[in-house]
């Protein structure tokens, strides 16, 4: 890959204007990764609650028991962005992601995992100018993850935002490596939560650096340019990357043994070095984000990822589908399944009252935080979890879940609507939110830019 460049604004403004509709490009997907719904795997291993500590043995991942343990999960959005967490996080509430019996008001999914992006910046200093300290998003994270262990989940506590060397605040943002704060924060949050048997650590959502060197070993970026949640805006920053191997050596120096998720390159999708560049260390996990860009589909899977699970313990932390269908995600799930590779769908996560945003565009799962799946991608990914129960029915696809997939992007880069207390106006003066685990979020639009799950221009290798 050439030397990192700086992002300039004709890169963005260009990638705005092919956003502002959807782009589509019809690929014919590949016979072999199947077409059409089909039932889970017969011999896939099934758990349906947590079973820790986990080990990498070979190329999987072993539960306590000493069987292969197979990741069925979805992501619990909102930590990384709301100091006060995003929708209700008591232990009824979390429950539907997980295992149980559904009725007419309340579905519950079947996951046996709950993955939980979070903050370097809120965990390390709070947002300042708003009553959330440090401490009070500790608590925060803590009674969350308390309530999934009470609930036999596996919790992964996913490093999803950084700060950039401290130049973007507020929760931060994706920026292409971690930096020395994410040290700081591993060796905190490892040392707190090493002794949970079912909870697992990524260590980086999605890193996008020039060069597998830089991947492994950190390197300085100089006038990147990012969005930032601090100011909802564009920002261009300069500071230095850690690479993931000093972030698996942090944790492993608290004693940790928990298992380490590390994602590939190219916002956290590629692997196809890793045979050259494989990290150093035990109980490491490596990790694919698939979404349907031109450089991620089905013809590429083999190469970038797929070949690879042969050797080494894979999971895809965090996979979607933008056009609210399913061909894209059928096609997903049919290859890990045959490759007995674990799986977390993004996100769980549910618009507020009044917006006028569509779900695709995320993507969201839930039209409400009882688990009421959306239409279709979410009424599929609940059938495909609950499919791994021995006995169960294959899943449905919904409409267009064969032949060729939409390669698209959301409609409106910037306007997906959270419930968010820590926005900064210009306008009238906005009451600030008392924060405690129990808090009732301001409901407020947010002006979001969805570039950690849409790459910039530069980085679409298509």
């Amino acid at each position: 890959m050439a030397p990192y460049r700086k992002i300039v604004m004709p890169c963005l403004l260009a990638f705005a204007v092919v956003a502002a509709g959807v782009a589509t490009i019809s690929l014919t997907l590949l016979k072999t990764a199947g077409s059409g719904a089909r039932a889970a795997t017969p011999t896939l291993p099934y758990n349906a609650t947590a079973n820790g500590p986990y080990t990498v043995k070979g190329n999987m991942i072993v539960g306590a028991n000493g069987a292969q343990y197979i990741i069925h999960g979805i992501g619990r959005d909102g930590l990384e962005y709301n100091c006060s967490g995003e929708g209700p996080l008591d232990q009824k509430s979390l429950s539907y992601m997980g295992a149980g019996k559904s009725t007419s008001t309340v579905t519950y999914w079947g996951a046996n995992t709950v993955r939980l992006p979070v903050s370097e910046g809120f965990w390390l200093y709070g947002a300042p100018g708003y009553p959330c300290t440090a401490q009070q998003y500790h608590a925060v994270v803590a009674q969350t993850i308390n309530n999934l262990t009470a609930l036999k989940l596996n919790v992964i506590i996913d490093l999803q935002w950084v700060d950039a060397g401290k130049q973007s605040g507020q929760g931060g943002a994706q920026w292409p490596s971690p930096d020395a704060d994410s040290v700081t924060f591993w060796s905190q949050v490892a040392t707190l939560y090493k002794g949970y048997s079912n909870v697992l650590f990524e260590l980086y959502n999605e890193p996008y650096p020039p060069t597998w060197a830089c991947w492994v070993s950190g390197c300085s970026y100089t006038d990147v340019t990012g969005y930032s949640n601090d100011c909802y805006c564009s920002k261009t920053v300069s500071y230095n990357g850690v690479g993931m191997q000093a972030l698996v050596d942090t944790v492993r120096a608290t004693g940790a043994t928990n298992l380490a998720i590390v994602g590939g390159v190219n916002w956290g999708y590629g692997l196809d070095k890793l045979a050259t560049y494989a990290l150093k260390g035990t109980n490491i996990v490596y990790d694919t984000h698939p979404y349907p860009y031109t450089s991620k589909m089905p013809a590429h899977w083999d190469a970038d990822f797929g070949n690879l699970s042969a050797k080494y313990a894979l999971i895809s932390a965090e996979s979607g589908e933008y056009d609210c269908k399913t061909a894209f995600v059928d096609q997903l799930y049919n290859y890990l399944d045959a490759r007995k590779i674990g799986w977390v769908a993004w996100a769980w996560y549910a618009q507020p009252a009044g917006s006028t945003n569509p779900v695709c565009g995320y993507p969201q799962l839930i039209s409400n935080y009882q688990g009421k799946p959306t239409v279709a991608t979410g009424q599929y990914i609940y059938q495909r979890l609950l499919s791994y129960v021995p006995g169960a029915k294959a899943p449905t696809a919904g409409s267009g879940s064969a032949g060729p997939v939409t390669v698209s992007s959301p409609a409106n880069l910037w306007n997906v609507q959270h419930t968010n207390p820590w926005k900064k106006t210009a306008a009238a003066p906005v009451t600030k939110p008392a924060i405690h685990p129990t808090a009732t979020p301001v409901t407020m639009p947010k002006k979001y830019n969805v570039s950690d799950k849409v790459e910039p221009t530069k980085f679409r290798k298509g």
